[in-house]
């Protein structure tokens, strides 16, 4: 697998940045509900740290933890201004190790669907309560099943100053799996080379999910449609997830 490794140096270009400030916004308040409102905060899969910046910009002390040396590679170069910039680690989600405990964790934009195995969705879980403090919030988002069912046998493209981009998407309905081909087209000189990413997800239930964060020790609090503080009635687009340590 070569996930983010291409990708890393042209994401933020590909990626709206406006919706990391809704982001924000949403797990903020989610956070003083359960009042955490300062203190040590785990970014799961942190990808360029655009989230880290501004959680670090609301008073929060900031880890950043990611499998890519490329993407994280951005992130301290994006964050090296701040007045505490992020403590950054590359690791695998479910070999995470800290020195100590956080009192809140995030993993936002569908990171939890690249955990394809069962046992590394558990183990990930499991990772983040054993360094949360009793009573702190884990918070995540995933692309539900029905998503992935649109998304499936369909393509985007994305254009910017010498740059192109191609995204195909494929989804195995029986077992849940995903998969995206990206193949990324860069302007050197007068020629473009072309790069190609390959990455799979898999879609989970939300009982999977529930399973899992009880076996690793956290209690579900909420799921919500998106960002956007409303409870999620079905299992459509995107859902964050909401739960606490015992």
């Amino acid at each position: 697998m070569n996930q983010y490794t291409g990708l890393a140096d042209c994401y933020d270009r590909l990626i709206d940045q406006t919706i990391y400030d809704r982001f924000c916004g949403r797990i903020c308040a989610l956070f003083h509900q359960y009042g955490i409102d300062d203190g040590l905060v785990l970014e799961l899969c942190c990808g360029t740290g655009t989230l880290a910046r501004l959680l670090s910009q609301q008073g929060y002390e900031m880890i950043g933890c990611d499998a890519s040396e490329e993407m994280l590679s951005v992130a301290r170069e994006k964050c090296a201004d701040l007045p505490v910039p992020p403590v950054w680690i590359c690791q695998q989600a479910d070999e995470l190790d800290l020195y100590g405990t956080v009192r809140a964790a995030v993993c936002c934009l569908d990171s939890v669907n690249y955990f394809t195995g069962l046992r590394e969705l558990k183990e990930a879980f499991r990772r983040v309560s054993l360094f949360l403090e009793p009573g702190g919030l884990f918070l995540f988002d995933v692309k539900s099943r029905e998503m992935f069912r649109r998304l499936g046998g369909t393509s985007s493209i994305q254009e910017e100053d010498g740059l192109f981009c191609a995204w195909q998407y494929g989804f195995d309905s029986r077992s849940g799996y995903a998969q995206h081909q990206v193949d990324l087209f860069r302007k050197q000189g007068e020629q473009y080379i072309r790069f190609t990413e390959w990455h799979e997800q898999r879609a989970y239930s939300r009982e999977t999910l529930t399973r899992a964060l009880e076996q690793a020790g956290l209690r579900l609090k909420g799921v919500f449609a998106d960002y956007t503080g409303t409870r999620a009635r079905e299992e459509t687009g995107r859902l964050l997830f909401a739960a606490q340590k015992l």
